[in-house]
């Protein structure tokens, strides 16, 4: 994975404006992973994909994470801090995992592969919980067999298709990280999804809106350009703001 310079990363938030949430996150993605091919990084599982988003995002702002979630009990708005290293998955799991595996439980045989951004696009508008399941499923299991007879994902008992996700969960443990969290306010504890491609995206804007600020400070005090501005290190666009006095 490579570094990503300010105006690489001006250029990235720029074109992921007007996308979806996922979209960009493939953009930012294709910048840093420039040897992959589109359809690779499409066809990544969520949780690979998350992971190179980790690591990404530790290489543009640093390794300490700083998240914000509300209370369903009270509403209370809290903060939460953890490493980056504390939520990586360990890599081996991820060796020794494949994209396509199979199952075989009672008398179902079943070709899964394991759901991609392409897929959460397509289910992510939804709003009924166990129908953009099933969508997702219908997506991802390839092939279902009993008894040598092929069937559909429709037809699919409800304990196969829990077999389904449970085996999708192990093989892709970085697809849904949990937090554990407790409400300084009214001592409830729940788990909140910790949604990687969302901070770094907000992290990516607040950090633009403020080269942009930046950029058009030292332009006017200096006449420089925006290229100029961006080559200079974050070190020496501090001093230069504070000769301004700003």
């Amino acid at each position: 994975m490579r570094s990503l310079n300010a105006m690489e990363l001006l250029t990235v938030w720029e074109q992921g404006l007007s996308q979806p949430l996922l979209q960009r996150a493939l953009i930012l993605l294709a910048v840093a992973l420039p040897e992959s091919e589109p359809e690779e990084l499409t066809g990544m599982s969520i949780g690979r994909r998350d992971r190179h988003l980790l690591r990404l995002r530790e290489r543009l702002f640093g390794p300490q994470l700083v998240n914000t979630s509300v209370c369903p009990v009270c509403s209370e708005r809290i903060e939460w801090v953890n490493q980056v290293s504390d939520l990586l998955i360990p890599q081996d799991l991820y060796q020794a995992s494949a994209n396509r595996f199979t199952i075989d439980v009672d008398e179902y045989k079943l070709c899964v592969r394991l759901p991609n951004s392409l897929d959460i696009a397509a289910v992510i508008g939804n709003p009924d919980t166990e129908s953009a399941q099933r969508q997702l499923l219908t997506r991802c299991v390839l092939n279902v067999e009993r008894s040598g007879e092929c069937l559909t994902v429709e037809r699919l008992p409800d304990p196969i298709i829990d077999v389904v996700i449970q085996q999708i969960e192990l093989l892709d443990p970085q697809a849904e990280i949990r937090i554990d969290l407790k409400c300084p306010a009214c001592a409830h504890r729940w788990d909140a999804l910790f949604d990687i491609a969302g901070l770094l995206w907000s992290e990516l804007n607040d950090w633009a809106e403020h080269m942009l600020q930046t950029v058009h400070r030292l332009a006017s005090g200096y006449g420089w350009s925006e290229r100029d501005i961006l080559e200079l290190s974050p070190v020496r666009r501090q001093l230069y703001l504070g000769m301004l006095g700003t």
